[in-house]
C-alpha cells in the first residue's frame, strides 16, 4: 500500500513539473510574440503576463492542496522525501504532448466556457450591449426625458386605458425569431409611447416602445401592454442563418447562448436599481409539443396572470 501511495505521488510530481514548464513556456512565448497585446510597459506588463499564465482555478488550487497535505503526510510517515526517479522525467513529454493535441476536449469545453461567468463570451456580450445602448437609456427616468412607468402613465390617462403591467415586456423565444410585427390571436397593435431621443456617441438616437391591446377582456378589462422582442437575439438567428462566417460552434452552443443572455440580461436589470422593476422578461418554446406555432398572445396572458397571482401571495 505504501509503496502504491508513494507511485501516485511521483506521478502527481511529474505531472505538476511539466505542467510548470508548459506555462514557464507559455510566458516566455507570450513576452516574445504577444507583448503589444498588452496596454502597460515595463514591469507591470511582466506582472499582467505572468498573472495570466500563472494564474489557477479552484479545482487547480484543490488538486495543488491535496498532493502538497499528501506528500507532507507520507514525508512524516516515511521520514524521507518520496521524489520522483530522475528517470521519471522522460515521461514529461508525454505529458506535453497531451497538452498540445488537446486529448481531454471535448465541446462540452466550450459549453462550460459560455456558462462561466466572465463577460467574455457572446452572450453575455450581447446582453451587456443590449443593456447598457438601450434598455439604461429608455426605462429609467432621466433629466428631462421620462421614464418608462411614466410614459404608460402617461398613455393611459391620454387614452383612458390600463396597462397590465407598467413594465417593458421582452420577448425571448427559444427559436431566437420574432416577426417585425408581434402577432397573435388576442393581440392588437396600438399607437406607441411617447418617443425618447438619447444622444448616444454624438447622435441624436429616437427610442421608441411599441403598445399592444389584447382582444379578449381580462376580468372584465381590456389590457394593453409595452411589448418587444429581443433584438440581439433576432440578430443573432440572422447571423447563424445567412452569414458565411458563423462558426459550426456558435450554431451548436445556440441553446447554451441563448440561455446565458436571458440570464446575464436578467441579473444586469435586477442589478442596476432604476432598471430593477422597469422590464420583464418572458423566455418560452415558439412551438407546441404537436409542432404547432405558439401564440404570443397565450404566453403572455399566462405569464401576467402568473405575476398577479404571485402579487398576491
Amino acid at each position: 500500500m505504501e509503496e502504491y501511495i508513494d507511485t501516485c505521488i511521483r506521478i502527481l510530481a511529474v505531472a505538476l513539473l511539466a505542467e510548470l514548464c508548459v506555462r514557464i513556456f507559455r510566458y516566455g512565448h507570450e513576452i516574445l510574440f504577444y507583448s503589444n497585446y498588452y496596454d502597460v510597459d515595463g514591469g507591470a506588463k511582466y506582472w499582467q503576463v505572468a498573472r495570466r499564465c500563472f494564474s489557477l482555478n479552484i479545482p487547480t488550487i484543490v488538486f495543488i492542496l491535496l498532493f502538497v497535505f499528501g506528500a507532507l503526510i507520507r514525508f512524516a510517515m516515511a521520514k524521507e522525501f518520496v521524489l520522483p526517479p530522475l528517470k521519471w522525467l522522460a515521461f514529461m513529454p508525454l505529458y506535453w504532448l497531451l497538452v498540445w493535441v488537446g486529448l481531454s476536449f471535448s465541446h462540452l469545453d466550450y459549453a462550460n466556457f459560455v456558462r462561466q461567468s466572465h463577460g467574455l463570451d457572446y452572450a453575455e456580450g450581447m446582453a451587456s450591449n443590449y443593456f447598457h445602448g438601450y434598455l439604461k437609456l429608455t426605462l429609467p427616468s432621466h433629466t428631462g426625458h421620462p421614464g418608462l412607468k411614466e410614459r404608460i402613465e402617461q398613455y393611459e390617462a391620454k387614452e383612458h386605458v390600463e396597462f397590465a403591467v407598467k413594465r417593458l415586456i421582452i420577448l425571448v423565444p427559444n427559436t431566437m425569431f420574432i416577426n417585425s410585427k408581434i402577432e397573435s390571436r388576442i393581440l392588437t397593435k396600438d399607437g406607441p409611447l411617447e418617443t425618447v431621443v438619447k444622444n448616444r456617441a454624438g447622435v441624436e438616437r429616437p427610442f421608441k416602445n411599441d403598445v399592444y391591446r389584447f382582444t379578449v377582456p381580462i376580468n372584465g378589462t381590456y389590457y394593453y401592454v409595452a411589448v418587444e422582442g429581443a433584438t440581439p437575439m433576432l440578430s443573432f438567428f440572422e447571423a447563424m442563418s445567412y452569414h458565411p462566417s458563423t462558426t459550426w460552434q456558435m450554431k451548436e452552443m445556440k441553446r447554451e447562448i441563448l440561455l446565458k443572455f436571458y440570464k446575464h440580461l436578467k441579473k444586469l436589470l435586477k442589478e442596476w436599481p432604476p432598471t430593477e422593476d422597469e422590464a420583464e422578461l418572458v423566455l418560452y418554446n415558439a412551438y407546441q409539443n404537436d409542432g404547432r406555432p405558439q401564440d404570443v398572445g397565450d404566453v403572455l396572458l399566462s405569464h401576467i396572470t402568473n405575476m398577479w397571482n404571485e402579487h398576491r401571495r
